[in-house]
């Protein structure tokens, strides 16, 4: 499938070590691959990674790292490629930066409770920084700052990967960046959702929408007693047999 200049985008996937970056990065690359669109993934976490290569821990080090991640993405979107970057960037003004950048930027926050991560821990990082026997691990005793206005949220320890996929592609779909034949593909021959992923807004009643649309009468004044304009003739005095048939009355 030829893709016109223009078409390319960054999925950026932050979260903490542990969280399940990596495995949802090479998951979508598949998916893309599969359905017929380029796609390139960068693991900033990976030691292999050239981008991020001997670079440490210190908050420069790792603006550092996000910066060349998000200048290489940024020459692949140019071109028409989706870009995958599975990348710890624990602060959010770096990853700003980036979005501000590329423009077609998709973050999505991958996480899980410190449970989970401890769990998954080989290496047992977690557990020596709790122990103070090992520093600077984001979200033990340096800063991770989780984003405010992602584009999606993914829970690993409460959703399979394959159902964060459909929830992210159905995003991307929202955003006019994959089109439902592509998302098709995408998911094995599933079907966007109308309307997109945004909750819909909270209808009023039925009853309440024809109250608004009904216009209240307008209250009616008391009727003040009318008083003789000036000049005006007294009402004549009832003859004496109207006065003694009212007076019969009650």
């Amino acid at each position: 499938m030829d893709q016109q200049h223009g078409t390319g985008f960054v999925i950026w996937l932050t979260g903490m070590a542990g969280a399940g970056k990596s495995t949802l990065a090479h998951h979508l690359s598949k998916r893309f691959v599969a359905a017929g669109r380029p796609a390139e993934v960068m693991d900033g976490d990976a030691p292999n990674e050239l981008l991020t290569r001997g670079l440490g821990v210190t908050k420069e080090d790792r603006d550092t790292a996000v910066r060349r991640l998000g200048a290489v993405s940024r020459m692949l979107v140019r071109h028409g490629a989706i870009v995958v970057v599975a990348s710890l960037s624990p602060f959010r003004e770096a990853r700003d930066a980036v979005r501000r950048e590329v423009r077609r930027f998709v973050e999505v926050f991958v996480d899980a409770p410190m449970d989970t991560l401890i769990a998954r821990d080989t290496e047992g990082m977690y557990r020596r920084a709790l122990a103070h026997e090992l520093t600077n691990v984001a979200g033990i005793d340096d800063p991770y700052e989780p984003p405010v206005h992602a584009e999606l949220v993914v829970r690993t320890d409460q959703e399979k990967p394959d159902a964060a996929l459909g929830r992210l592609f159905q995003k991307l779909v929202d955003m006019k960046y994959v089109t439902p034949a592509e998302f098709a593909l995408l998911t094995g021959g599933l079907r966007p959702r109308k309307g997109g992923s945004k909750p819909p807004k909270s209808a009023p009643p039925a009853r309440a929408k024809a109250a608004a649309k009904a216009k209240p009468a307008a209250p009616r004044k008391p009727v003040a007693p009318a008083r003789a304009a000036k000049g005006a003739k007294k009402p004549a005095a009832p003859s004496k047999g109207k006065r003694a048939a009212k007076g019969r009355r009650g």
